[in-house]
């Protein structure tokens, strides 16, 4: 059985046995794309930019795109000297020899990918230079960036422009991620002069890198890969994080060019259960994230993770404490011992001293018993476990996948108690804004609420990139980004239509928003903080969504219309739809409609019946026996009566077919009995064969015929 059928049938029996998968939740506000209001940046319009956030400064970012570098102020997405623009392309002779390689004109272009920053006036910057990367030293003379020298970009740079690759700039060293070759098929992680090995697939099997950061004395390289322990059982991905050290100088002799402090470990993303339901592909990180959670404080990071395209359409936010990332890397080892082991632990007795991948001062001094076994074993034996127990947000849908997560950390609500803010990213445009209402106080009982589902790309674009952007004296704003268009919205939408009630303002669990019952309009907390009476006059519920200063009960009792969504036309995008808002009242019956229908007598309330998963799945397993067992009766039944029916073939067809089986009064009837199954006179009693003279002749030679 193939492992996608596993994973429905794991998931299947996870809803029908009432196990703990979270339910997805529903977004409390719908936005789409033709009613975001934002700035807007898009380039050169005359082809594909390929936008990729290359640095943010305190008020601009640095933006690689085609054969350019954008320097963009984050006040209005207005370039900033478009004058002194670096302008960067390739040479005439690498377009040619791309052409020869058969590549695109698009694709035979220098698509900037990497950036360093080595002074205030001083940084590094990689492209593609049309399949042969190329690095470059800028420097700027009077506000112009001057090139200084090119270098060979070759295990720094991608050579495709869509290649998953990442790259970080630590204490002045550039540690890189990508592909080594024109084909994509050698993997590496790179600081000159290090990298890890050829060809190994116990180091790096068919890796796809999505992000890197620089933590304490480590680089932490995120990405997903075919799964080498899994290899006896099938074929598989898993999530992974891998690490080196900063001080890593290559190992001794031979080992020169090889890390040293390499190891690598899985992340466990996943629904657990008698038979988890794992979320293996991971698609993107956040930074790093510090806060109080469950009474405690630490550091989080959160990433996003996917199904297979070829399996259930799912995605989920999981988050990692960092103590828990490092502890794994200071566990046991995995190893195969033979080919056709099994993926064992390795017994401490059997790791030397020093311990291998630790790091040291100069580790060209290592012994080579402690570098062949690292070497050998980069793999830890025990997972990164999500600091929640489940994700804290999961998606089961096969309209989109979730992209890319950016946090808004630790904002405050007015209970005094501080939230995570997650924005997610979509395949398909989308930008979801969510919260895990309990994680000021457990970690065991996540409660996900997604605040609003806004179209802010047109449908079918992706989101490649996320920044959350707060400047003084400025509202704050979601930075979007895709590969030719970069957009800025509002963090939050206190001030929607939607909200223009105290129980619809409530309702959203939005820590950004709260009721203001002095002006009766739903603003934004950071602007009504500072004021004397806010905690009188702002009204606010995020683990419930429902405050007594509203009058909630009140306000139920009355005929509420709710906008749903409209039905989609043929051939209509979903872009194209009006504008959606669905604001949840009451959380026990969500989905009733108060409001009659034109042919429903006035003043009446019509709530109709709302069944549970449970009572679904039940019903569809009653309905698929039922059917079962009267299929089976009908077929039975059916047989029956066509044993009984007289033989529809013509008389002279039954009369060649059933010469062996009709009465000695038909036509053609043959008086000698045959043995049906050798298809032989039958013999008598004494052995011989009945009406034959064999016994009163001599045997004669026959002719034989071989087949």
């Amino acid at each position: 059985m193939s492992e996608s059928a596993l994973r429905v049938l794991a998931l299947v029996a996870l809803i029908a046995h009432n196990a703990a998968w979270p339910q997805d939740p529903v977004a409390r506000l719908h936005i789409k794309h033709r009613e975001v209001i934002g700035q807007r940046f898009l380039g050169n319009e005359s082809h594909v930019e390929h936008f990729k956030l290359l640095e943010r400064a305190p008020t601009s970012i640095f933006i690689g795109a085609r054969n350019a570098i954008y320097n963009i102020s984050l006040h209005d997405l207005t370039e900033n000297h478009a004058d002194k623009r670096v302008l960067w392309s390739s040479s005439e002779a690498h377009r040619e020899l791309c052409y020869l390689k058969g590549r695109s004109e698009d694709e035979c272009q220098n698509y900037v990918r990497v950036f360093g920053r080595q002074g205030p006036d001083r940084f590094l910057a990689c492209g593609t230079n049309a399949y042969k990367p190329l690095c470059r030293q800028f420097k700027i003379e009077n506000g112009i960036y001057v090139a200084e020298k090119d270098t060979e970009g070759r295990g720094l740079c991608p050579h495709d422009p869509q290649h998953n690759s990442t790259a970080v700039f630590a204490d002045g060293q550039l540690y890189a991620a990508t592909v080594s070759d024109f084909s994509g098929g050698e993997p590496l992680i790179y600081r000159e002069p290090i990298r890890t090995e050829r060809s190994d697939l116990n180091q790096l099997n068919g890796p796809n890198f999505v992000s890197s950061l620089a933590y304490s004395d480590y680089v932490f390289f995120f990405y997903r890969e075919t799964a080498v322990e899994y290899m006896n059982c099938g074929k598989a991905v898993y999530p992974r994080v891998g690490r080196v050290c900063q001080h890593d100088k290559g190992g001794p002799h031979a080992f020169g060019d090889r890390w040293t402090s390499f190891l690598k470990a899985r992340l466990n993303c996943s629904v657990p259960g008698d038979y988890p339901f794992y979320f293996n592909e991971i698609q993107s990180t956040s930074d790093v994230i510090e806060g109080v959670y469950a009474g405690n404080r630490t550091q989080l990071i959160y990433g996003v993770f996917t199904t297979p395209v070829n399996s259930i359409g799912g995605s989920a936010v999981c988050a990692f404490t960092m103590d828990s990332i490092l502890r794994v890397f200071q566990g046991a080892f995995k190893e195969q011992e033979t080919i056709n082991s099994n993926w064992l632990r390795v017994l401490p007795e059997k790791v030397p001293e020093p311990r291998p991948g630790a790091c040291v001062n100069d580790s060209r001094t290592l012994p080579d018993v402690t570098v062949n076994f690292v070497k050998a074993h980069p793999l830890m034996d025990d997972a990164v476990q999500s600091y929640f127990t489940l994700p804290v947000i999961t998606k089961i849908t096969f309209n989109y996948r979730f992209t890319k997560v950016a946090v808004d950390p630790q904002v405050k609500a007015l209970d005094g108690k501080a939230y995570d803010i997650l924005y997610v990213g979509t395949d398909d445009g989308r930008v979801v804004k969510a919260l895990n209402v309990q994680a000021p106080n457990s970690r065991e009982n996540v409660a996900p609420v997604i605040v609003s589902d806004v179209q802010v790309l047109r449908y079918g674009q992706a989101i490649k990139d996320l920044q959350v952007i707060h400047l003084a004296g400025e509202a704050s704003k979601l930075m979007v980004i895709a590969d030719s268009e970069i957009r800025a919205v509002p963090l939050h939408h206190c001030d929607s239509t939607a909200a223009n009630s105290c129980v619809a303002c409530v309702v959203l669990q939005d820590p950004h928003c709260a009721w203001d019952a002095t002006t009766n309009l739903c603003v934004a907390v950071p602007t009504r903080l500072h004021d004397n009476d806010a905690g009188k006059t702002l009204y606010q519920d995020i683990v419930n969504g429902k405050h007594k200063g509203c009058g909630y009960e009140e306000e139920l009792v009355k005929p509420t219309q709710t906008v749903m969504p409209p039905r989609l036309g043929r051939g209509e995008q979903p872009d194209d739809r009006d504008n959606e808002i669905v604001i949840e009242l009451d959380r026990e019956n969500p989905f009733g409609r108060t409001q009659p229908r034109a042919n429903e007598p006035q003043g009446v309330i019509v709530t109709p019946v709302v069944y549970s998963a449970q009572t679904l799945t039940g019903a569809l397993l009653g309905a698929c026996l039922v059917s079962l067992v009267v299929g089976f009766a009908s077929g039975f039944l059916f047989s029956q009566r066509l044993r009984s029916a007289p033989y529809p073939d013509p008389p002279e067809q039954r009369q060649q077919l059933n010469r062996l089986t009709e009465g000695p009064d038909s036509p053609g009837f043959n008086n000698k009995s045959i043995n049906l199954v050798l298809n032989v006179n039958p013999k008598n009693p004494n052995g011989k064969n009945a009406n034959s003279s064999a016994e009163n002749k001599p045997m004669q030679k026959v002719k034989k015929t071989y087949i």
